[in-house]
């Protein structure tokens, strides 16, 4: 059984206010699915396979079907994952296997699982977490890394660095601990070029200390001289009762380990979801509860132009609470709202940390394929050009096309801005792949594509993320 070591607790707890979102990458709907998503997402992207595998379920739903597929055309559905000579055998035999075996089902032991073609132990356990929610910590490229680079464990193998961690950490942690590895690997921790400066596990990295040299690299990571270390704040720093109105903010206050400050939240303050227990709620975003937030005689209230009203905002600077009013409607405002709620709330440094990472992923926009992102459906709404959304787009290589601000489109105005690409998050509105499907069959023009809709909308908790997930699905364009 692993120990509860003070450097385990602080690492995984950082890790959990760093990636409150950490889950695995790829979508399924049962354990099958989920062990063809793995297999096929050898030497591939996540978000590659994620385009591949609606067509080949569709065609191959369950084992029984996979088993009896013609090699060429699953071959054909698979070809653009890679290797996919090989992975078409593996899947198919895999599918005769499950049948013959297991009465078509995948099962739910290690054994088992890893001697089925083409999947062996590594994708055993992630099957196991991710599906039967059996504690596993399989070790990719990242979480190998990482793990590396953090000092827990000088192991050559992936074997081995999983047998140190799972020593480290408690069995229960093991789930999420894999996944909040491997979002800290592909969003700060880089192979090439790890973000040091922005880490807010660096106060516990020798590597990005500069005490040893990478061992990914076999260099001493030259940061730039005076690179802070980030880290809490300590106790008496800035406001102490905090009441947020703004989700994203809420999740941000979280990720910056200021989360015992928080003396309130409105009810779609929902993430990290253990807050839900922990901070109680007082209304909505454009209804809050003002008599509910005077009680907690909070000294410092967060709202946003947009996502908050005019009404409530006077009630409470009418009440004599201290307010601070962010406006986010482009990734440069979000350079600026992190420096300043880093001042606000006492932790300058990690305001400047995080903008100094957005910065970094900023260049000059590119004009690229014309984009429509819709955000509603009957009526439809987009987001516009001139909107926090538009701006990702553009950031990430499309042209954003569609009036400005927030319109209701009818059918004839949606089809005359004859976009290049269709963006459907997956909030505010709920879009599914039905919806993509239904879209792409109505404007066979058009390529439709689905993004995380939380992603896309929670400005500075999650912009990083979204715009790196814009970019790489910019970069599968033709």
């Amino acid at each position: 059984m692993a120990r509860k070591t003070p450097l385990g607790k602080r690492l995984s707890d950082g890790l959990r206010a760093a990636y409150p979102e950490a889950r695995c990458a790829l979508d399924h709907l049962d354990p099958f699915q989920l062990v063809v998503a793995t297999v096929l997402s050898a030497q591939c992207t996540d978000s590659r396979v994620n385009l591949t595998t609606p067509a080949l379920f569709r065609r191959f739903p369950d084992p029984a079907a996979m088993a009896g597929a013609d090699l060429a055309e699953l071959e054909a559905l698979i070809r653009s994952t890679g290797f996919f000579h090989n992975k078409a055998r593996n899947l198919k035999a895999m599918a005769m296997a499950l049948l013959e075996r297991h009465g078509g089902r995948v099962p739910g032991d290690l054994a088992a699982l890893a001697a089925l073609p083409g999947v062996g132990q590594k994708t055993a356990n992630v099957v196991l977490g991710n599906a039967f929610g059996i504690p596993a910590l399989p070790v990719d490229t990242h979480i190998f890394r990482v793990a590396r680079r953090l000092g827990l464990s000088e192991g050559t193998t992936p074997e081995k660095v999983e047998a140190d961690l799972c020593r480290l950490f408690p069995r229960e942690l093991w789930i999420d601990l894999h996944h909040q590895l491997i979002f800290h690997g592909r969003r700060v921790c880089d192979a090439r070029k790890p973000d040091c400066a922005a880490c807010p596990l660096r106060p516990d990295c020798p590597t990005g200390l500069g005490r040893i040299p990478d061992p990914h690299s076999g260099r001493v990571l030259d940061l730039p001289e005076g690179t802070p270390v980030p880290a809490p704040a300590a106790p008496g720093a800035g406001p102490m009762r905090i009441v947020s109105l703004v989700p994203s903010v809420t999740e941000l206050l979280a990720q910056w380990g200021l989360a015992s400050r928080l003396a309130g939240r409105t009810t779609f303050c929902v993430e990290p979801r253990w807050i839900r227990n922990t901070v109680p709620a007082m209304g909505g975003t454009k209804n809050p509860d003002v008599p509910r937030i005077l009680s907690q005689r909070p000294d410092l209230v967060i709202l946003e132009r947009d996502e908050n009203t005019l009404a409530a905002a006077q009630a409470l600077a009418a009440a004599g609470l201290n307010l601070l009013v962010l406006e986010i409607r482009s990734l440069k405002d979000c350079l600026k709202a992190f420096r300043i709620l880093g001042d606000a709330v006492g932790t300058p440094e990690l305001g400047k940390a995080r903008a100094a990472s957005l910065k970094a992923m900023l260049g000059r926009p590119r004009k690229g394929p014309r984009a429509l992102t819709l955000i509603w459906k009957d009526p439809w709404m987009s987001a516009g050009p001139d909107t926090y959304v538009g701006d990702l787009v553009r950031q990430a290589g499309f042209t954003p096309v569609g009036p400005d601000r927030y319109p209701v489109l009818s059918e004839a105005e949606l089809e005359a801005l004859a976009p290049q690409v269709l963006l459907l998050p997956t909030e505010p509105y709920r879009f599914t792949r039905r919806h993509a499907d239904n879209l792409g069959r109505r404007f066979p023009a058009t390529r439709v594509r689905l993004v995380d809709g939380r992603a896309c909308t929670w400005y500075l908790s999650r912009t990083e993320a979204a715009l790196q997930q814009l970019v790489e699905l910019f970069q599968e364009e033709p």
